[in-house]
């Protein structure tokens, strides 16, 4: 008998779920109840991992995420300080199975979810150096660049961050909420030991797919989203469901942010169960369902 193989690491990555008001009180703010959407992107359906899945945009992180270009357009990251990056709840859940990292490393998970949002959605979470987030609105140029940029990006010709340094802006850290933390099951070929993250945009915020590793985006309630899943029309993997109806709770982007802020983090790795008509079925432990 041949000896069983050991399963593969997961790699460290970054998903967020970046959502805007359905109405908006006022002017590049969030309204009090107005309810909300978020953006979603389509896997292609010849990716080795989740094909033809519905997902939030996100991705590995890659190793020019954690060098100091990178660390230094964090504006608000304290490189210095101490205290942790990630709240998660120690010697609970799903902690043995997490990928070690140093705290670059730790850091670079943030700059990686504004890379990967940017590369798959065209979502700039950016401000100049007031603090500001850039009107694309009002400047037509910057927009049109922009597009250019992710083109020359896709094509490997563009470092995301050499993008920055040239149009003077800053990633906003503050605006990226850490929300809770999954690991795919060591039963899986492809596993990723992700971090996913929440963030609030505006009315008027666009959103496109890359064409390239997804082939569709949708703006969408997490209502919807729910509703087309329980109908069999949207494909999405059981991490997802669980996001979904975590913000299909939430009554608005303000409501939603500020939950994620308060809200538990524990090491998530689902277990797996036996096959069902439609596939491999997942379940996370008891101890962990409730408090991820």
């Amino acid at each position: 008998m041949e000896p069983q193989k050991a399963p593969p690491l997961p790699k460290p990555s970054s998903t967020v779920m970046v959502i805007r008001p359905l109405a908006d009180a006022t002017p590049g703010g969030f309204a009090a109840h107005s309810g909300f959407e978020l953006f979603m992107v389509r896997r292609h359906s010849k990716s080795r991992f989740m094909p033809d899945r519905y997902v939030f945009p996100g991705g590995r992180l890659e190793e020019a995420d954690s060098g100091p270009q990178a660390l230094a357009l964090l504006r608000g990251f304290e490189p210095t300080r101490e205290a942790p990056l990630f709240r998660d709840m120690p010697y609970k859940g799903a902690w043995q199975a997490e990928v070690p990292l140093t705290r670059p490393q730790q850091a670079g998970l943030y700059t990686a979810a504004f890379r990967e949002l940017f590369e798959e959605s065209g979502v700039l979470l950016a401000v100049d150096k007031a603090g500001n987030p850039p009107d694309l609105t009002a400047d037509q140029g910057l927009a049109e660049r922009l597009a250019q940029y992710r083109l020359e990006m896709q094509a490997d010709q563009l470092n995301f961050f050499e993008m920055l340094k040239r149009e003077k802006l800053w990633l906003d850290y503050p605006n990226l909420v850490y929300f809770s933390h999954w690991i795919t099951p060591v039963s899986e070929p492809y596993r990723f030991d992700a971090r996913f993250f929440l963030a609030g945009v505006p009315l008027d915020q666009a959103a496109e797919s890359d064409h390239l590793e997804t082939s569709d985006g949708l703006w969408l309630t997490p209502q919807t989203a729910l509703a087309r899943y329980n109908a069999g029309d949207f494909n999405i993997a059981y991490p997802t469901l669980l996001h979904l109806e975590w913000l299909a709770k939430q009554p608005s982007v303000e409501a939603a942010l500020d939950a994620a802020r308060r809200k538990t983090v524990v090491a998530a790795m689902p277990d797996q169960l036996p096959d069902d008509e439609n596939g491999p079925v997942f379940q996370l432990p008891p101890d962990v369902i409730n408090n991820w």
